[in-house]
């Protein structure tokens, strides 16, 4: 039988989620504005945060050679691309400035170099 609930002991998993809503949550910090927790642009960029953070905790799990390493990361360009050159083109709030875009790919790379490489989760 297919056990879909152990992806959520999975430390790539919860590194993304973790780097997601914290990100989210400077967001309302710095605007101190609840609407901030659902929306799209600010500082810094929710989705490069997932995606970081997911990479980055992936490299650290399977190493900086692995094949699912590989597959994040060039996700992680695409996501990082889209976040900065085409939302904005299509609407302007959409989209992140650059250091936008830096500030949440840092923020997830922290989140995974701050988790344990292996989260022993009930």
């Amino acid at each position: 039988m297919l056990d879909v609930w152990k992806v959520f002991r999975s430390t790539p998993f919860t590194t993304a989620v973790v780097s997601f809503l914290l990100a989210q949550f400077i967001k309302f910090l710095i605007k101190r504005d609840v609407k901030m927790l659902k929306s799209y642009g600010g500082m810094p960029s929710g989705h490069v945060a997932t995606v970081s953070g997911l990479a980055w905790s992936l490299a650290r799990n399977t190493g900086f050679d692995s094949p699912y390493t590989s597959i994040a990361s060039i996700f992680l360009i695409i996501v990082f691309m889209d976040a900065i050159v085409l939302r904005p083109a299509v609407k302007k709030d959409l989209g992140h400035n650059l250091l936008e875009a830096l500030a949440g790919l840092g923020l997830g790379m922290l989140v995974a170099y701050l988790f344990p490489a292996r989260l022993h989760l009930w």
